[in-house]
Order: C-alpha cells, then structure tokens, then sequence
C-alpha cells in the first residue's frame, strides 16, 4: 500500500465518473457503495488506493462526503464532475470487476451485504438512530476485504433471481 506521501492523484469524482461510464444513470446510493467497494477491492488486488476518497459509515452504508455534498437530494445521478481517463488499466479493471460483481445488486441487497460487513459495522458502532458514523480505517478495509480471499460478492448473486 502506498504511504500518505504519494497520495493517489484521482479523486472521488473521478471514480464516480468511471463508475457511470459503465452503469449509466445510477441511484445515488449505488454510486457511493460501488465507489467504496471499488477503492476496497483495488486495494485488496494492487495494494494502492485508487483515489485520495475517505468513506464514513452512514446510515445507508458508506459515504463519501465530498460526493454526496454534490448531489444532496438527488436520487439518479446521471453525470459528476471527474475525469474518468485518469484510471491505468490495471485500476480500471478492478472498477470493471467490481461494477460487475456488485452493479447488478438490488439496491435492499446491496446495502445489506455492505452493512453485513465489519469495516462499516465497526465504524457505525454506538452511532445512533439518524447519526453518522465514523472514518472506515483503510487498515481495516484492507485486513476484512483481504480475508475473502480475493472475491467479491458471488455468493449473492442467488439472491437477485429470487
């Protein structure tokens, strides 16, 4: 993994951006949680970071300010202001695999694996009813989604043909 000295130099809106250039239009709760599931995983396979984005748990599951202060009361998102040509490949395959892995998701189901998870679950604990929850610690990203082995989601997909 990177050290804070070489800072990833993509941002959070360039990440949204790449992500609805394969999705299209998208909930804004989609967006936000492939955003973290794609900086988590990225890290998982590269060890780098893929944008410079901090995601804090909120109620809907992870959340990254900067973005949502962007489209506040906005349910479709249909463009952000990024710049999704500043990915390698290598970056924009494990976006392409996430968005895969997890875009196809209902919107219930996605918010439920991602709160089933102890990075988020953690960062949410002893936070009340319409609170926001803490920083989700890169380190802790890194040690739960590294102990899957490499593997994003499959185990679910049994439940989108329910």
């Amino acid at each position: 993994m990177e050290d804070n000295a070489t800072r990833p130099a993509a941002t959070v809106f360039d990440l949204a951006a790449a992500i609805l250039a394969r999705t299209g239009e998208i909930t804004t709760m989609r967006l936000h949680k492939l955003a973290f599931y794609a900086q988590a995983w990225h890290l998982v396979w590269d060890e780098e970071l893929l944008t410079d984005a901090q995601f804090f748990a909120w109620g809907t599951g992870p959340v990254n300010p900067e973005l949502q202060a962007t489209h506040r009361e906005v349910f479709l998102i249909r463009e952000v202001p990024g710049n999704p040509e500043v990915f390698t490949e290598d970056q924009l395959e494990s976006i392409d695999e996430v968005v895969r892995a997890y875009g196809g998701l209902r919107p219930f189901v996605l918010s439920s694996v991602v709160k089933g998870e102890a990075p988020w679950r953690d960062a949410w604990a002893g936070t009340g009813p319409g609170g926001r929850g803490r920083l989700i610690e890169v380190e802790q990203i890194l040690s739960f989604y590294s102990s899957l082995e490499g593997q994003p989601v499959e185990e679910f997909t049994a439940v989108q043909e329910d």
